[in-house]
């Protein structure tokens, strides 16, 4: 009956452990899409494509930019322009370094 009793009392301190332990590994990409005050944030604007620069890491740009980009290849991720709906930026890597950046025309799907 005592044994039981202990793992009572063990269990609920345990579990904020935890918890706690969950929320100190949480995934950076998404901590840094938090921190905007505004969702359209993580977009790329021209300031922060300019910013980039060659051998920078998948995660240094996403701090630059403010937000995870759009996996298009392997390597290869696309941005949309936070103000330009005409507009977007493609960023390569290899090996996890920046290797050329580009802006691109983003070609409208209207209905009319």
């Amino acid at each position: 009956m005592k044994s039981n009793n202990f793992l009572q009392r063990l269990s609920l301190p345990m579990l904020i452990s935890v918890i706690a332990f969950m929320i100190g590994c949480g995934d950076p990409i998404i901590e840094i899409e938090e921190s905007n005050t505004y969702h359209w944030q993580k977009n790329m604007n021209e300031t922060e494509f300019e910013k980039l620069q060659n051998n920078m890491t998948y995660i240094e740009v996403v701090k630059t930019v403010g937000g995870a980009g759009k996996k298009i290849k392997k390597n290869e991720y696309r941005w949309d322009d936070e103000i330009l709906m005409t507009q977007g930026y493609i960023v390569k890597f290899k090996d996890d370094k920046l290797i050329d950046k580009e802006v691109i025309a983003v070609k409208g799907h209207s209905n009319r």
